[in-house]
């Protein structure tokens, strides 16, 4: 059917946070980012098209590893220059809401980024939608997060 885009999104963030505060599981954020701004942070930051995975499974490990690893190991394993990792590493410490999504879409690099700018669009799509549903408390936009996208 037809339906607007990063509703299912919304939907599912909704039920989720509902289940786990169901749980009493006390203060908790669900992060969420975007496949597409992910391709098109690595093409603004100068990373070839033919690393960007290889380049996104780096960036997966920064919830266990400090960036200086992380970068250390895009540049000496992946082969990755060290100004793209160092331009990765500007964005990947950025977390926040909608403002932080208004923001990166006005950002140089990123405005030039088709990807970029397609995956900020349905960030700040998903997260008008959190606000409506009242939940936008539980939500973090977070450039760090790349498993599973």
């Amino acid at each position: 059917g037809a339906y607007d885009p990063m509703i299912p999104d919304a939907e599912c963030l909704k039920v989720l946070t509902e289940i786990l505060t169901s749980l009493d599981i006390g203060e908790f954020v669900v992060k969420v980012n975007h496949r597409r701004l992910l391709d098109g942070m690595f093409e603004a930051s100068g990373v070839p098209a033919d690393k960007f995975r290889t380049a996104c499974s780096s960036v997966d490990k920064l919830d266990k590893s400090p960036w200086s690893e992380v970068r250390t190991e895009m540049i000496n394993e992946k082969g990755i220059k060290p100004e793209a990792a160092d331009r990765i590493g500007e964005y990947v410490c950025l977390t926040g809401g909608a403002e932080l999504a208004e923001m990166l879409t006005k950002e140089v690099k990123l405005s030039k980024s088709a990807a970029a700018i397609e995956g900020l669009d349905s960030i700040k799509l998903l997260l008008n939608y959190c606000e409506l549903y009242g939940i936008a408390d539980k939500i973090v936009f977070d450039l760090s997060l790349a498993r599973g996208l």
